[in-house]
């Protein structure tokens, strides 16, 4: 007897999860979606839109039901919130019948013994579906209608309304609500990019040419990459362009000595170890066990053998460590606020507090790094995330203290397609909505002779 499986029920408990258990969105859907592996590939893809979408509108979508509801949202008991999220977000953001909508997400308070919830959700959806075209929004040119209408943090909004013009912050706002298309490295020790986008498009991906890097794809129509046979024989790593434009300004020479600092899942380390055909050594460092082993893994599926995986605390430096690479590579743990289109529960999951615990660690891994560079050397240092205080300002800071490095000019070394005011003294801010990447920043020093 088949076992129908309610993708609705599926959606709510990963939202259950990810909002009072702290769970991130990407490993709660790989759980629930594998323990629930009899879904057709149709539910599965629906239950990742209404897990992602409502996590993209989350601000947004508790502001309509607070709007609705005589009960706060922070009130509610976790299920029934996520129930109600979810089927806001079918009313508001899907094709799909209101009444569907309202129908269904009823049905499921009949789990979790949440019963005598069922009219109130069955009255609040009811009455956003008849209130939707009359919803008001904070007044537009503030800080609180971008909050509202991009579902951004307000913290963040203002952190970013002080760095960048209005305009520019609320084209960002709006390009982190778009989900971002699959981003590969092409692993040209064992194929070329027209080769494997052949290859690809011949098993039903569609293959779009990369935005600058010249050795990435992009893909749509992936239900699963690690079930491509591409994938199984290591003919590419996924890898934004972003990410694979720091670790080509770091510009690994054949048969260097490189340190990666903090590198899993290894995707810089895989790019740099291809750029040197598999030449020199690349040590490539994380502080966890488990995260050794993905880079290792990693590694032997792509057949590169310059890499070795090291646990490694960034901070530290061993004696004989010091000036020993002729590369360094520190990508520091950091707040991430560049990947909110594809991690949209960091809405959930950070504020404005991670950023003043990250300064330190990141200050500490970056002085350590430079210590490991020879005379000469080239140290790169990016994040994920756009802050100056982390950004920026950790390189001015670093610049005042450090008179052995001075910063690259990298007007040169940028590929064709990004410009930047600032790369003329030594790094590159990249955002969503101007180079179609996650937020980026990168900045290539050189240690003196």
């Amino acid at each position: 007897m088949t076992i129908k499986i309610n993708p609705r029920q599926v959606a709510a408990e990963a939202l259950c999860a990810i909002a009072s258990e702290g769970a991130y969105n990407n490993r709660i859907l790989h759980t629930l979606l594998r323990q629930n592996g009899a879904m057709s590939p149709k539910d599965r893809a629906f239950v990742t839109e209404i897990v992602n979408g409502t996590l993209r509108q989350i601000i947004y979508i508790d502001y309509v039901l607070d709007a609705f509801s005589s009960l706060p949202h922070e009130k509610m008991k976790p299920w029934v919130l996520a129930v109600l999220r979810s089927g806001i977000y079918q009313i508001l953001f899907l094709q799909v019948p209101d009444s569907a909508a309202c129908n269904e997400s009823v049905k499921l308070m009949g789990l979790r013994g949440s019963n005598h919830f069922s009219g109130f959700v069955n009255g609040v959806l009811r009455a956003v579906s008849r209130g939707k075209e009359e919803i008001k929004l904070p007044q537009e040119g503030t800080a609180e209608y971008l909050s509202i209408r991009y579902s951004h943090p307000l913290w963040l909004v203002k952190m970013w309304l002080a760095a960048y013009s209005y305009d520019f912050v609320e084209a960002l706002c709006a390009a982190d609500q778009c989900a971002p298309d699959v981003t590969i490295r092409v692993n040209t020790q064992k194929t070329t990019k027209e080769d494997l986008k052949t290859l690809l498009e011949t098993s039903g991906v569609s293959v779009q040419d990369s935005l600058f890097c010249p050795n990435a794809l992009h893909l749509s129509g992936t239900a699963g990459l690690a079930h491509l046979k591409a994938f199984q024989d290591g003919l590419f790593h996924v890898q934004d362009e972003s990410a694979q434009l720091s670790a080509l300004l770091l510009g690994a020479q054949k048969g260097e000595r490189i340190l990666d600092v903090c590198a899993a899942p290894g995707g810089k380390s895989f790019l740099a170890a291809e750029e040197m055909e598999d030449t020199g050594s690349i040590v490539s460092c994380d502080l966890y066990p488990h995260k050794i082993d993905l880079i290792a893994e990693g590694a032997q599926r792509l057949g590169l053998e310059s890499i070795h995986a090291q646990l490694r605390d960034g901070t530290q430096v061993q004696e004989n460590e010091k000036s020993a690479f002729d590369r360094v590579l520190a990508d520091v743990p950091c707040s991430g606020f560049g990947l909110l289109r594809k991690k949209p529960d960091l809405r959930l999951h950070r504020d404005g507090t991670a950023i003043d615990q990250l300064l330190p660690i990141q200050w500490r891994i970056l002085q350590a790094s430079a210590d490991c560079v020879k005379k000469g050397g080239v140290l790169v240092y990016s994040t994920c995330t756009l802050c100056k205080k982390e950004n920026e300002g950790m390189i001015r800071r670093f610049l005042s203290q450090r008179e052995d490095f001075i910063p690259e000019d990298l007007t040169a070394l940028l590929p064709s397609g990004i410009s930047c005011d600032t790369a003329k003294d030594g790094f590159v801010t990249l955002y969503p909505h101007i180079h179609g990447t996650d937020g980026f920043f990168i900045a290539r020093l050189r240690r003196k002779e």
